[in-house]
């Protein structure tokens, strides 16, 4: 496409059309093309030496001496042009080297009338290569514009991306410090999470003891309630017992001067008999009630007393029915509760006992009997034993319960069920 530009430029040359820029740009174009230096050349030659209008054969009467000198004319301008600009003018050819524009150019010659068509026809496509070279500016034109704009878009591209790569690069080590707060932030979650675990904990224990602080606040005031339920029962009674005693004796005075009404006075006296059995059973319970509201309040007035939950464990570690619970108070007494004795794999109640034992960590041959646990509550399987002696006490550090035959042993034969030691800190009040 480039050398078909120059080649249009060569043809509007040779008809003398060219502005001075584009004849300067084919000037430097033909120093360096001999392909378009010597079509320029055939076209010098065709123009000033083969047509009519130049050279020895044209004829000054074939034409006229107007287009004669006309050519003459045009011919020493072009000439004194192409030397101006440094153009070699063109060389004299051998007859043995004649051109096909030398041959038609010789042609013609000896006929005007084809001549001056053939001018009109070279004209002619002059024009067109003049109006193609037109439409080949304005496409360049408008290529080199749009070229441009490309160009500036890509520039404005390039801008961008550069501005996109800092963004990225920004971007990127932003991403970094994030993972990095990210991770410290899932740090400081965990050992939040972790606190607040603990903190939960803690105030689980801390709720755990208040209840049971609140527990025990209620079971003494309940058992001092008791105690003055059960002091007036025990008033009403000793009132009712009196009364019952005072009939009694008049009945037995009465009964040696009624002797006929023995049957009638007999069956009152059964009856009074069976009040009084009701009331010293009740008067026994009030008793022993009251002997257990006076141990309670011994137990959380005293100032080393040890409260411990007692639990069976199994091979694999873990705790098993039964279980008990130990009130000790050091070299005073002993009260030790077990619970849900009857549901162990030994054999029932009527056929073992349940002794507790007590002994001395260091010397496993000091093992004496503290006594045999009774069932003091069936419904709660409740089994109990109070132990008072401050001498055994003092000799002993720890406790367990096994089951033996009824009546007892004087050495442990069955396994260990329960075990406590004794020998901590005071851990109430």
């Amino acid at each position: 496409m480039e050398h078909e530009r120059y080649t249009e430029l060569v043809v509007l040359a040779a008809g003398g059309q060219l502005s001075g820029e584009e004849y300067d740009v084919l000037k430097a174009h033909v120093e360096v093309c001999a392909s378009c230096r010597r079509e320029f050349a055939e076209y010098q030659d065709m123009i000033f030496k083969q047509f009519p209008l130049a050279g020895s054969e044209w004829t000054e009467g074939a034409v006229g001496p107007q287009v004669t000198e006309a050519a003459r004319d045009y011919k020493n301008r072009f000439m004194a042009r192409a030397k101006a600009e440094g153009i070699p003018p063109p060389v004299e050819e051998k007859a043995s080297h004649r051109t096909f524009w030398t041959i038609l150019g010789a042609k013609l010659a000896w006929s005007p009338a084809y001549a001056y068509g053939t001018v009109l026809v070279l004209s002619l496509f002059s024009a067109f290569v003049a109006y193609r070279l037109h439409e080949a500016r304005t496409m360049e034109l408008t290529q080199s514009r749009e070229k441009q704009d490309l160009q500036d878009q890509i520039a404005g591209l390039r801008v961008q991306n550069s501005d996109l790569d800092k963004q990225v690069s920004e971007l990127s080590k932003t991403n970094g410090q994030a993972a990095e707060a990210r991770a410290q932030l899932s740090a400081a979650k965990s050992q939040y999470a972790g606190l607040e675990a603990r903190y939960a904990a803690l105030e689980a224990e801390v709720k755990s003891s208040a209840l049971r602080a609140e527990a025990l606040q209620a079971e003494i005031q309940g058992s001092a309630s008791r105690e003055q339920s059960l002091l007036a029962k025990l008033e009403d009674t000793k009132v009712s017992l009196a009364s019952v005693s005072n009939e009694l004796q008049n009945l037995r005075k009465l009964r040696s001067v009624e002797v006929a009404s023995t049957s009638d006075q007999v069956s009152r006296m059964k009856e009074l008999e069976a009040q009084l059995g009701d009331a010293n059973d009740s008067l026994d319970r009030a008793k022993k009630l009251l002997a257990a509201d006076h141990d309670i309040r011994d137990l959380m007035g005293a100032r080393t007393l040890h409260i411990t939950d007692v639990y069976d464990v199994d091979s694999h570690g873990k705790t098993k029915s039964p279980f008990g619970r130990v009130f000790y108070t050091e070299g005073k007494s002993l009260i030790f509760y077990a619970f849900d004795l009857g549901k162990t794999k030994h054999a029932s109640f009527s056929e073992r006992s349940y002794q507790l034992w007590g002994y001395q960590e260091a010397s496993s041959l000091s093992t004496q009997s503290l006594g045999m646990l009774y069932q003091d509550d069936q419904k709660q399987s409740r089994w109990v034993l109070k132990f008072n002696d401050p001498s055994v006490l003092s000799a002993i550090d720890a406790v367990f319960v096994t089951a033996e035959p009824p009546g007892g042993s004087e050495k442990p034969t069955g396994a260990k069920l329960l075990y406590a030691y004794l020998n901590t800190k005071p851990n109430h009040p």
